[in-house]
């Protein structure tokens, strides 16, 4: 009995541990995205700005609903960007997504959303040919700030 306070709070401690360390790993993946937004060249910035504008980071989602999508772009090769209009959602692709700044992103899957893991193909629409292709990582979702009133 003398041991059951020291017990419980060791079952606590267990239950709260992945809760801390998804909370780290949050904090990790949206590090990790603003990295990449900071290190675009020019013409990556202005377009991140046009995407992000009054907007801030919310925490990684594993999945977003792809039949809400308006658009997909590149700023970069690693930082593509997918609008719903609400929500502007910054995939940061595990190894990169080469040449998809200037080329057409084709994603299938079988349901109506887009996850990490997925395969995102990279196909120049002109002449018809696939160049490449990569996996996604997570999602930061960046929302506009609710102004206060």
């Amino acid at each position: 009995m003398r041991n059951m306070p020291i017990m419980l709070s060791l079952a606590a401690l267990a239950c709260a541990t992945p809760l801390i360390a998804s909370d780290s790993r949050d904090a990790e993946i949206r590090a990790r995205t603003a990295d990449a937004i900071a290190n675009l060249d020019e013409r990556g910035q202005k377009l991140a700005k046009i995407y992000l504008k009054d907007r801030v980071a919310g925490d990684p989602v594993d999945c977003i609903p792809r039949t809400r999508l308006r658009r997909s772009t590149a700023a970069s090769d690693d930082v593509l960007l997918y609008d719903d209009g609400s929500v502007v959602y910054v995939n940061t692709p595990y190894l990169g997504c080469p040449r998809a700044r200037d080329n057409t992103m084709i994603s299938q899957t079988p349901v109506g959303r887009l996850c990490s893991g997925d395969i995102v193909l990279v196909q120049d629409l002109r002449i018809n040919v696939p160049l490449g292709s990569c996996a996604l990582s997570e999602f930061v979702p960046y929302r506009k700030v609710k102004k206060g009133g």
